[in-house]
């Protein structure tokens, strides 16, 4: 009886051995270069056992061969990935071959009908569901909304800004993190749902805690991703709910009751809700469609916009000389008693912009991306004797941090240097396909030109009025914090402010 058991024990062990092995070698029969890969860590150890940001492995196996592949074959645990390593095929993929690669990975993830949040979210969507969530999301962000929620972004500056002055007085270092989101989700509330956030008060809305559910602590979230690498043709039915209930019942019931109220005073104005609302007539939406778009300025704008400032803000504190020189462009575009310049000016500052982006770049909201080819497509690596036939239902993914950290392209990667990004350098790095910090083409981030103003306006906001110093409690370096999926600062930001 005992040795039966050890048999079974022994031919199960074996049977699942097999499974996690079953994929490796897939890229080498199509004679290309597989890296070491370990049954069920696969190619990127650190996604089951983090010691380190899982984008770090891939900006390793990145170094180690970009001057001798222009592809390798990885393992997201057992699911085959073609990781990019040539900036010009990065670029096809993006811009030039779209079409062959027109759909995320992401959508491998969510069933749609468990997780309706997201259902027109088009970072999630498919082919022609895409196009057309897209193509009625999209003119929500014109220029002149844009143009009329930056009055109110320089009202909740002034509420940031106040903020931080009541909380300096008890002299305890503040989190940069936090400042971001606080800020960002006053903002979003207000100029996207006409409600008050009540971010900067003792008794804001619970954003943070349930943001945190969602982006930090997402059991749901981490199966799906683990399904994703283990099952990549895993049944939609059978894919888990991602999004937290107590996250669903939050923002759902706020968004269904800031468009209550709006359709009973129905006041005439030129902002985002009001056209959702005429939206929802135009394209004869669902209240749960009208609720999903809604809600893609959260998902997409609350995590990556208050990182990005903090991060931000991070860097100009341990780069005092840089952040003098964009007080004295902030200085000159305004006037000493005015917290910000007109929107015109502040979109086009040139050093702000630098700053902006030379954050993104080292610290990258996205450290990766992962697309799925969907027509055959033919790459022409220049580092290989022959060309590679790509599949529909190929994946490839893009190592974004390590291109943004490649000192070929940029020399002195770990240093804060703005002056890149000057004089047509933003433009130069996107054609070159090594900058990524918001994406690339088609399928570039949505709210690209909100996400950019309200983060300059933060920035500007803060370091007209405070010279920002690290606090102690900062660890130094760059260093990714392995248990939080969007790239972040391990150990926090932690930030000290001295009114100027």
């Amino acid at each position: 009886m005992f040795q039966w058991l050890v048999l079974t024990l022994i031919g199960l062990i074996s049977l699942v051995y097999i499974f996690l092995v079953w994929n490796f070698g897939h890229w080498r029969r199509r004679g290309i270069r597989e890296p070491k890969a370990l049954p069920l860590l696969g190619s990127f150890p650190n996604i089951v056992w983090p010691r380190q940001h899982f984008t770090n492995d891939m900006r390793d196996i990145y170094m180690k061969y970009r001057e001798t592949d222009s592809y390798v074959g990885t393992f997201l645990l057992r699911t085959p990935k073609l990781l990019l390593l040539e900036p010009k095929l990065i670029n096809e993929v993006f811009v030039s071959a779209f079409r062959h690669f027109e759909n995320n990975d992401a959508s491998r993830m969510i069933d749609t009908r468990k997780d309706k949040l997201v259902a027109c979210n088009p970072f999630v969507l498919d082919g022609d569901e895409w196009r057309r969530q897209r193509g009625i999301f999209s003119p929500l962000l014109t220029s002149g909304r844009i143009r009329n929620a930056y009055c109110n972004m320089q009202r909740i500056c002034g509420k940031l800004c106040d903020y931080i002055e009541r909380m300096s007085s008890s002299n305890q270092p503040q989190n940069g993190m936090d400042l971001g989101l606080r800020f960002t989700s006053d903002n979003l509330f207000d100029c996207v749902l006409g409600i008050e956030a009540r971010s900067f008060t003792e008794t804001p809305l619970p954003v943070a805690k349930h943001n945190k559910e969602m982006s930090e602590d997402n059991r749901g979230l981490a199966l799906a991703g683990a399904l994703n690498g283990l099952f990549p043709q895993l049944p939609r039915w059978l894919r888990p709910k991602v999004i937290p209930k107590s996250y669903d019942q939050f923002f759902g019931q706020l968004v269904h009751e800031a468009f209550r109220l709006r359709r009973e005073q129905r006041q005439e104005r030129n902002d985002f809700i009001n056209h959702l609302l005429d939206m929802q007539q135009e394209h004869q939406l669902s209240e749960s469609q009208l609720l999903s778009h809604a809600m893609t300025f959260m998902f997409d704008g609350l995590d990556t916009t208050s990182s990005t400032i903090a991060h931000c803000l991070l860097l100009l504190a341990r780069n005092p000389d840089c952040q003098q020189q964009l007080w004295q462009e902030l200085d000159q575009a305004s006037s000493r008693d005015q917290l910000l310049p007109d929107f015109d000016v502040l979109s086009e500052l040139p050093y702000l912009g630098a700053c902006l982006n030379e954050s993104l770049r080292i610290y990258p909201a996205g450290g990766w991306a992962s697309k799925t080819c969907t027509s055959p497509y033919t790459f022409h690596g220049s580092l290989h004797s022959k060309a590679l036939q790509m599949y529909p239902g190929d994946n490839v993914m893009i190592p974004i941090y390590g291109l943004h950290h490649d000192p070929n392209f940029y020399p002195e990667p770990q240093v804060f240097k703005p002056e890149r990004f000057l004089n047509g350098g933003l433009k130069r790095y996107q054609q070159m396909g090594v900058f990524l910090g918001f994406g690339n083409g088609p399928r570039q981030c949505v709210g690209i030109r909100l996400g950019l103003i309200q983060t300059k306006a933060a920035i500007a906001a803060i370091v007209k009025r405070y010279e920002v110093h690290v606090n102690g409690r900062t660890l130094e370096g760059i260093q990714l914090d392995p248990f939080i999926f969007v790239g972040a600062h391990k150990g926090g930001i932690w930030l000290d402010f001295k009114r100027r």
